[in-house]
């Protein structure tokens, strides 16, 4: 809401500025003419020293704005509790035409007999300055950021789980393919579980977050199925090292051929008796 006078509407009714030390602030002020003649404007301070104003005095024509722009310079020291006491004064008289920024002079502005001058006193206040749209993702996207990971480590065991106890046909095409390097494939997921533990532990212990609950439930949860991984790799191995053992006895032929020949016997016994 503006700072409504007979002649000026002055907009904001007092100047808020985001306080930051060594910064210089800026604060715009629009100046609305509400009347149909011109009228001219001074700006004044209670701190000339502080304030910077451009332009701080001008004319305003019939049913316009102007726009003075108020910069606060750079201060070493905040004020305690970012209480400020300095005031800024609009002063305002109508003018006859052709009248210019140049022409004014500051009896004008003198409250003399016939002469009538408006005046808009406005306050000065501190504010908080707002946060950067970074920040703002970062703070609601902080639990986020720890959740999502998670649930990718958890959905990875849960993978590492299922292939460690697969189904029979999947486990003989492994046992017929790997007789001869039986740990490559249980190295790969000890080595992904052993890296999910370790990005959990360094995830848990990150920083405070306010889902501290789930995110314990979901270790607790991932925890489990890493327990239960690892007995499957262990039997897994056992029988891997079994049928190596097996196919060494037999003169080194591989399972696969064994059973691709087990295969091709039945195949021709049926053909014979039809």
């Amino acid at each position: 809401m503006a700072a409504s006078g007979d002649l000026l509407d002055v907009d904001p009714p007092e100047l808020q500025f985001p306080f930051e030390l060594d910064k210089q602030i800026s604060c715009p002020l629009k100046m609305t003419n509400k009347t149909e003649s011109n009228v001219a404007f001074k700006v004044k301070t209670t701190s000339p020293k502080k304030y910077c104003v451009r332009p701080n005095n001008g004319v305003v024509r019939p049913r316009s704005t102007c726009v003075v722009v108020v910069t606060m310079q750079a201060q070493t020291i905040a004020p305690p509790d970012l209480q400020c006491k300095d005031k800024f004064l609009v002063q305002s008289v109508v003018v006859g035409d052709g009248l210019s920024a140049q022409d004014i002079t500051p009896q004008m502005f003198m409250k003399k007999e016939g002469n009538v001058v408006e005046e808009v006193k406005m306050r000065v206040t501190y504010v908080m300055p707002p946060e950067s749209p970074s920040e703002i993702a970062e703070e609601n996207d902080g639990p986020q950021r720890i959740l999502v990971p998670m649930q990718q480590i958890l959905d990875n065991g849960r993978s590492a789980s299922e292939l460690s106890s697969g189904s029979v046909s999947l486990r003989s095409a492994e046992l017929g393919t790997e007789v001869g390097s039986p740990r490559g494939p249980l190295m790969r997921t000890e080595e992904l579980l052993k890296a999910a533990g370790h990005a959990v532990e360094t995830r848990t212990y990150a920083g405070p977050d306010v889902q501290s609950l789930e995110l314990s439930a979901l270790i607790a949860k991932l925890t489990e199925e890493k327990d239960s991984a690892l007995e499957q790799n262990k039997k897994l191995r056992n029988e891997l090292e079994l049928v190596r053992r097996e196919a060494t006895k037999q003169g080194g032929f591989s399972l696969l051929f064994v059973l691709l020949s087990g295969l091709l016997s039945i195949v021709l016994g049926y053909l014979a008796r039809k």
